[in-house]
């Protein structure tokens, strides 16, 4: 099994259905990193082999951080990298020690020329304890006053997650909601909904969710940083989304 500290998976929407396939696994070696396709990226005939890894039963090993992956990270000498690390809610002290792995967890690695993201699940340790970041998607399509309710929010402040089975496009769905007033103020990510989502049905009241950092200058993707955390019981402790995309080939 991947140490999942040292390793995110590689997400790439078809252009067609709009589904997500997990396709790809990329660690952190000692000295250098490794790659391996995973089977979602058999999913799809839509889906085309990322340049010089043209072999899906290959494991790349690079002493360097591969192009593809390298070219999704801001430039720490680029004057609006210290900005960039803070909407990630990462240490701007020391913001050129960060590990690459941590920056591409935390921003998806998001480029508009392609069809990729990068994510690291969501961890439950031996004892339960869960501790996870992540940006609230969709509030570009927001309505006014709930855009107004994202602005509004305060860092601390608690958030609600809402099941919403009835989603056409993700029946584990599940939507984020502020209160007093109450708004929708986005919704979970899709690679984090099933986790959630059977966490919720399992133990509703010891999961929590609250404002980590919002950033009024930042673009709608990285405006909204929410921090999940909790303690669930032994049954769910060894409990980890069962996708069977990301098992490596």
């Amino acid at each position: 099994m991947m140490n999942r500290n040292n390793s995110v998976y590689v997400a790439w929407q078809d252009p067609e259905s709009r589904f997500w396939h997990v396709v790809g696994c990329l660690r952190e070696l000692e000295n250098g990193y490794l790659f391996n396709y995973t089977k979602g990226a058999l999913a799809s005939e839509k889906f085309t082999k990322f340049s010089g890894m043209d072999d899906f039963n290959t494991k790349y090993i690079s002493e360097d951080l591969f192009p593809l992956f390298k070219n999704r990270l801001l430039s720490s000498r680029r004057p609006e990298y210290k900005k960039f690390i803070s909407w990630l809610g990462l240490n701007s002290e020391n913001a050129s020690e960060i590990n690459p792995i941590e920056i591409l967890a935390r921003s998806g690695g998001l480029r508009a020329t392609d069809q990729l993201q990068m994510y690291k699940p969501i961890e439950i340790d031996s004892e339960g304890n869960i501790e996870h970041y992540f940006f609230s998607h969709g509030l570009s399509h927001l309505t006014a006053s709930s855009d107004a309710r994202v602005s509004a929010l305060k860092e601390g402040e608690k958030l609600y997650l809402c099941p919403d089975p009835q989603n056409k496009y993700d029946s584990s769905a599940v939507i984020i909601r502020a209160d007093k007033p109450a708004e929708i103020v986005g919704f979970c990510p899709r690679f984090f909904s099933g986790t959630i989502s059977k966490l919720l049905h399992d133990e509703p009241l010891n999961l929590s969710l609250a404002v980590e950092r919002i950033s009024h200058d930042a673009p709608y993707q990285y405006r909204l940083l929410c921090k999940l955390s909790g303690r669930v019981s032994q049954r769910n402790a060894n409990f980890h989304d069962t996708n069977d995309e990301s098992i490596l080939i």
